[in-house]
């Protein structure tokens, strides 16, 4: 257990390592916690040197008080430290779930005071050391256990002055026996140094939470008019799709009943619905037909459907030949007279195989 090894001794009111003073009991020293008489031992070739008690004692506070106090009597001889940098982030989330931050950050500074007081009663807690520079206080915590301090830190937080942790807990028994090591961690390191309050961190931070909340504003302003420009776009293209809806309806209507009126115009005439020839053979007329009519009356332009495969004059909404609601119309180009011979050559050999599979799915 380190805390056996003391690495200071109290003479006269003033602390001291082992190998600055006589060995044995010599050395006239105490222990700062107990006030106990210590042994210095100095002579060791293998041994750091440190103080023990020299009566068997059940004392834990030797260590911790006399690096306190010597860590404490550095920050009073030099009057400041390195305080530690602080980095942390304020957000605020927008109306649509965004969420805005700002970045609060200073570096690691040494601060020197006016006065130090050491080992300050504030009442709940105590102050190893407090530093006050032109009117404004600063309280220091020496840590040398590793134990935590939550409930101390949070007395050291209610109170209205900045206030730092000095961690010390780390170091070895060869770096407190160091004096340039020693006074490195105490005052310069910025790794043994942590803000337990900052009040200019809580200063900048209420700044940046005061223009985050005025960025909050301007954006829920912004967003609110997208989505009421959206809004807009989307009311526009649901009432657009309702009246083409609408309009296809009504279009399908009247395209059925002229159906209707062409076929009874057809049986007003005497023209049969159907003839002697084979269903087959009437679909690949009718195809034929309708390819020559593309070819040379509509100046090679026609739409086909995709229910029954006939060609209709282009333009059209709806099929002449069939009855499905579900048909689409698809532009087609066919040849010009003076390559329909061939053309039409091609689709005769084809009557047997594709033009047969298309009599099949037709809706007759």
């Amino acid at each position: 257990m380190r805390e056996i090894k003391i690495p200071f001794g109290e003479r006269d009111g003033a602390l001291f390592r082992a190998f600055e003073v006589e060995n044995g009991l010599a050395c006239g020293c105490i222990c700062p916690g107990c006030r106990k008489p210590l042994n210095a031992a100095n002579r060791g070739q293998k041994i750091v040197p440190h103080f023990r008690h020299a009566q068997a004692e059940n004392c834990v506070r030797g260590y911790r008080d006399g690096v306190r106090r010597a860590a404490v009597a550095l920050i009073a001889d030099q009057r400041g430290l390195t305080l530690p940098a602080l980095s942390r982030q304020v957000s605020a989330t927008t109306a649509s779930g965004h969420t805005l931050s700002r970045d609060i950050t200073f570096q690691a500074a040494r601060v020197t005071g006016d006065a130090v007081e050491r080992f300050v009663d504030l009442g709940d807690v105590v102050a190893h050391a407090v530093l006050t520079a032109s009117g404004r206080q600063l309280l220091v915590r020496v840590k040398v256990s590793p134990r935590t301090e939550y409930e101390r830190y949070q007395r050291l937080a209610c109170i209205a002055a900045s206030s730092v942790e000095v961690d010390l807990s780390g170091l070895s028994l060869e770096q407190i026996n160091d004096p340039v090591t020693f006074e490195r961690a105490v005052l310069i390191d910025p790794n043994t140094k942590s803000w337990i309050r900052s009040l200019r961190g809580e200063m900048l931070a209420q700044r940046a939470a005061e223009e985050l909340a005025a960025d909050v504003v301007a954006y829920n302003a912004e967003w609110g008019q997208e989505q009421a420009r959206l809004q807009a776009i989307e009311g526009a293209r649901r009432v657009e799709q309702e009246a083409m809806v609408t309009a296809h309806h009504r279009a399908l209507t009247a395209h059925r009943h002229a159906q209707l009126v062409a076929a009874d115009a057809q049986r007003l005439a005497g023209i049969p619905a159907q003839d002697d020839r084979s269903t087959r053979q009437r679909r690949e007329d009718l195809i034929v037909g309708q390819t020559l009519r593309a070819a040379r009356e509509w100046g090679g332009q026609a739409v086909e459907c995709s229910a029954c495969c006939l060609l209709n004059p282009p333009g059209s909404q709806f099929c002449l030949y069939c009855s499905s609601d579900a048909s689409t119309m698809s532009r087609i180009v066919v040849p010009a007279d003076d390559v329909a011979p061939s053309y039409f050559k091609t689709l005769g050999a084809l009557t047997g195989s594709a033009t047969a599979a298309m009599a099949r799915s037709a809706l007759w």
